[in-house]
C-alpha cells in the first residue's frame, strides 16, 4: 500500500469579509473521511489505440501531448471562515495491467474556425501522471452562500510508455481536519441582495427597475458609478475606474450582504477589464474584456483579488510575455450586464424581464421545449460536432422536449434554415443553443465536410435577422458558442445582445464568448472548453439553478473542478452573460397563496397603527413577509414564520391622503405569491372637537388677562 500524505495550512480569512448569513460559532477540529472504490477499467479500442475507461469517472485528464485518461473528482463546499488543518490522501492496493496496444491521445484544442489539430502523444515522459492526486482550494458563491472550496482531483491510473503499462488504484482514502473560526458583521447595516450598478445615463429607467425588484422582494439598491467614484457609500479604493468599480462590490458584500450584481450599459458607460491569455499552440495573444473580473473578489485567503498578482498592471496574465498571474476565478457574487447603448434598448429588455417574471414563463409548456442548432464544425473527419453537443445538452436536460435544427435532418440547409428557426423559436423554447462558428455580428455552421456556410439561404444567422424575429411572450435564454458572438467591445449591438433588444421577440438571457473560441474535433467535442462550458450551463440548470445569474455562476464552478491549461483560462474568462442575475427560471417549490391582510382603514397623523397578515403556503414551507405602505416604501422582509401564522407590524405617515396598504410572501425556496388585496386607509385632515376649541380658547384668554 503506498500511501501520499500532505499537511497544510491555509490562514484563517478576515471576519470583516462576511456577513450575517455566514457566522459560525467557534469550534475544535472537525474531521472528515471519504472512500471511493474505483471499479476496474474497461479497455475500448480506438483505431489502433486504446482508451481506459473508468465508470463513474466524473472526467478525463486531457493534456495535449499525451494520453487521455480518467479522473475523478471530489469538492467540498466548507464554510467561508474555515482554515484546513491536515490533509491526507491515501491510495490502497494498486495493481498493474501490460497492453497490447498504445493509449489513446488526449484532443488538441481547435479554434473554431481553423482546420482540426492533429492529435498524438509525445512521449517525452516516463510517467504520467506525476502524483496519484491534485488539489486547489478556492472561494466562491455556490447555492446563495460562500463557501471555501476543496476540489481533490485522484487521477485512478498511471501510465509509463516506455514499459506500456498501467498502475491502476482499487480505492482512495481522502481525510481532512477543519476548524470553524468566529466571525461577526455589524447586524444594523442594510442588506441588499442586488446592487444595479449604472452610469447616470439610465437611472431613470434602472430606477424603475429597482423599484420592481423590490416589489419582488429582492432587496434592490441603484448606485452610479458615480457615486462610487466619489465615494459616497464606502471609501474609494483602486488605481482605475474598474478597480474602484471591483473594490465597491467587495465592500457591498461586506456591509449591505449582496450576493447579486447587475452592470448597466455597454463598454462605453461601464467599464470592464481587459485580460491577456497567450495560446502557445495557435500562437493566440488576442486580448479581450472579462466581466468575470467584477465576479472574482477573493482568494482562498479571502484576499482581494487584484487579478495582478505582480503588480505590473497588466491584468489575468496566463504566459502573457513570460508571466502568468494568480486567479482565484470562482465567482464570488451572481453577476451579469446589460450592455446597453441607449433608453430604448434598456427599456426593451427590462420590459421583457418583468413580463417573462410576473407571468412565470418558466412554467409554461412551451418553455420546457429547447431548440438546438448544429452542423459540421470541423469539416474533414467523420462528425457532425454541432449535432453531437446538441445531443448532450439534450440528454441534459432530460424531460425538455427537443427541436433539432439540424444539417443531419436538412432542416438547417433545406431552402430556408433561418425560417425553420424563426417557425421554432415561434412554438417557444426555454432556452436555444447554437453550436458551431461565429463572429460579433453572425452564427454560422457547415453541411457535412462541405465549407459552404450555412443556415440558407443568408449563409449564416445574422443579428440583424434576430431583431426581426417576432416570437413575441416566448423568450428563450440563448446559449451560443460561436466566436465573439458576445464581443460587445467591437461590436455594441453583437449577436447575442441582438437576440435580447428585440421587443416582439428573440430572447430574455444570453451567453456567449467575448473572443475566439476553442474546441475539440469529433466526439470530444463535448468534453471542456467552448462548447464544454455551455454543457456546464446546461448542468447547472438540471443541478437546481433558480437564476440566471446561478445558471452563469454554477456552470463557470463546474468547470473550474479540473485542471486548467491557458485555452481554458480563455474558455472560462471569455464566457459572458447578457441579461438580470436575478432573473427567475425556476421555482424550488409551489408559491404560497395569496396573503391576507387586515388592520385599520383611517387614521391621523404621526400615530402608528398596526396590520396583520396571515399566509399559507401549499408545501407547509416557512414564509417571509413583505407590507407595501402605498407610500412608496416597504416593511423590511420578516421571517421566516410558519405556514399560517398570524404576524403583526406598524407604521406610521406623515402626510395626509389615502394610502393602498397591500402584503406579498415568499417560501424559503424563493418562490412568490401575488399581492393581498389591499387595505384602503385614509390619513384625513384633523379635526377639533368644540371641547378642544373651548380649551384652547380658555388658554388664550388667560395668557391676555396675564
Amino acid at each position: 500500500m503506498k500511501k501520499i500524505n500532505l499537511r497544510f495550512l491555509v490562514f484563517i480569512v478576515s471576519g470583516s469579509i462576511l456577513s450575517s448569513s455566514f457566522i459560525y460559532p467557534v469550534s475544535s477540529d472537525r474531521v472528515y473521511t471519504f472512500e471511493y472504490e474505483f471499479k476496474q477499467p474497461i479497455i475500448k479500442h480506438i483505431n489502433d489505440s486504446i482508451l481506459l475507461q473508468i465508470p463513474h469517472s466524473n472526467i478525463y485528464l486531457i493534456r495535449p501531448g499525451y494520453p487521455m485518461l480518467p479522473c475523478w473528482i471530489k469538492t467540498f463546499y466548507l464554510p467561508i471562515n474555515s482554515k484546513i488543518t491536515y490533509l491526507d490522501v491515501t491510495s490502497k492496493g494498486i495493481y498493474s495491467m501490460i497492453l497490447d496496444e498504445k493509449l489513446f491521445p488526449s484532443p488538441t484544442p481547435s479554434i473554431i474556425g481553423e482546420k482540426l489539430n492533429y492529435r498524438d502523444i509525445r512521449y517525452n515522459f516516463s510517467v504520467y501522471p506525476n502524483s496519484w492526486f491534485s488539489y486547489h482550494l478556492n472561494s466562491g458563491i455556490h447555492n446563495g452562500r460562500r463557501y471555501k472550496i476543496l476540489t481533490i482531483l485522484v487521477y485512478p491510473i498511471k501510465y509509463y510508455p516506455y514499459e506500456n503499462t498501467v498502475s491502476i488504484l482499487k480505492s482512495v482514502k481522502i481525510n481532512f481536519n477543519y476548524t470553524i473560526n468566529s466571525i461577526k458583521r455589524d447586524s444594523n447595516n442594510e442588506e441588499f441582495k442586488l446592487v444595479v450598478i449604472s452610469p447616470n445615463r439610465f437611472h431613470s429607467l434602472s430606477e424603475e427597475f429597482v423599484e420592481y425588484k423590490n416589489q419582488r422582494m429582492i432587496p434592490t439598491k441603484l448606485v452610479t458609478l458615480d457615486e462610487i467614484y466619489n465615494g459616497i457609500y464606502f471609501p474609494v479604493q483602486g488605481r482605475d475606474n474598474p478597480e474602484k468599480i471591483k473594490y465597491f462590490i467587495k465592500n457591498a458584500i461586506e456591509n449591505w450582504n449582496t450576493s447579486f450584481i447587475l452592470l448597466v450599459g455597454g463598454i462605453k458607460y461601464t467599464p470592464s477589464r481587459e485580460v491577456h491569455i497567450k495560446i502557445t499552440s495557435s500562437g493566440d495573444r488576442e486580448i479581450f474584456y472579462s466581466d468575470l473580473y467584477y465576479a472574482d473578489l477573493y482568494d482562498a485567503n479571502g484576499n482581494f483579488s487584484s487579478w495582478d498578482s505582480n503588480n505590473n498592471s497588466v491584468f489575468a496574465e496566463y504566459n502573457w510575455d513570460g508571466n502568468t498571474d494568480i486567479l482565484d476565478l470562482y465567482p464570488d457574487v451572481y453577476l451579469s450586464r446589460i450592455p446597453c447603448n441607449d433608453e430604448v434598448e434598456l427599456e426593451n429588455i427590462l420590459d421583457k424581464i418583468r413580463y417573462y417574471e410576473e407571468n412565470r414563463s418558466y412554467n409554461d409548456k412551451w418553455f420546457r421545449n429547447i431548440i438546438t442548432i448544429g452542423g459540421d464544425t470541423f469539416i474533414g473527419d467523420d462528425f457532425n460536432e454541432g449535432e453531437i453537443a446538441n445531443e448532450e445538452a439534450i440528454e441534459l436536460l432530460g424531460d425538455f422536449t427537443s427541436n433539432k435544427i439540424w444539417v443531419s435532418n436538412g432542416r438547417l440547409n433545406g431552402s430556408s434554415g433561418v425560417s425553420e428557426i424563426q417557425k421554432a423559436l415561434d412554438e417557444g423554447s426555454g432556452f436555444i443553443y447554437l453550436s458551431g462558428h461565429g463572429s460579433t455580428d453572425k452564427y454560422a455552421t457547415h453541411p457535412h465536410n462541405n465549407s459552404t456556410w450555412i443556415p440558407t439561404p443568408t449563409r449564416g444567422l445574422y443579428s440583424n435577422q434576430l431583431i426581426d424575429f417576432h416570437n413575441k411572450d416566448r423568450y428563450p435564454i440563448m446559449i451560443t458558442t460561436g466566436c465573439s458572438n458576445s464581443r460587445y467591445d467591437k461590436d455594441s449591438k453583437c449577436f447575442s445582445w441582438s437576440f435580447l433588444i428585440n421587443p416582439d421577440g428573440g430572447g430574455i438571457a444570453s451567453i456567449g464568448a467575448t473572443a475566439l473560441g476553442y474546441a475539440h474535433g469529433g466526439i470530444d467535442i463535448i468534453r471542456d472548453l467552448i462548447d464544454g462550458i455551455a454543457l456546464n450551463t446546461f448542468k447547472a440548470y438540471r443541478n437546481g439553478a433558480k437564476t440566471f445569474g446561478e445558471l452563469w455562476v454554477e456552470g463557470v464552478n463546474l468547470y473550474l473542478e479540473k485542471s486548467l491549461e491557458a485555452v481554458d483560462y480563455k474558455t472560462i474568462l471569455e464566457w459572458q452573460p447578457f441579461g438580470d442575475p436575478t432573473l427567475a427560471i425556476a421555482e424550488g417549490s409551489n408559491p404560497p397563496w395569496k396573503p391576507i391582510i387586515n388592520g385599520p382603514t383611517q387614521g391621523k397623523l404621526g400615530e402608528e397603527y398596526t396590520f396583520d397578515a396571515t399566509a399559507s403556503d401549499p408545501d407547509g414551507d416557512k414564509i417571509y413577509y413583505m407590507f407595501d405602505w402605498g407610500d412608496g416604501s416597504y416593511s423590511k422582509i420578516l421571517g421566516p414564520f410558519n405556514s399560517n401564522e398570524t404576524i403583526s407590524i406598524t407604521h406610521k405617515w406623515m402626510k395626509r391622503g389615502v394610502y393602498n396598504i397591500r402584503v406579498r410572501v415568499k417560501d424559503i425556496y424563493g418562490s412568490i405569491s401575488s399581492w393581498s388585496d389591499p387595505i384602503t386607509f385614509n390619513i384625513k385632515r384633523c379635526s377639533l372637537s368644540i371641547k378642544s376649541i373651548i380649551k384652547s380658547m380658555k388658554a388664550i384668554i388667560i395668557n391676555i388677562m396675564k
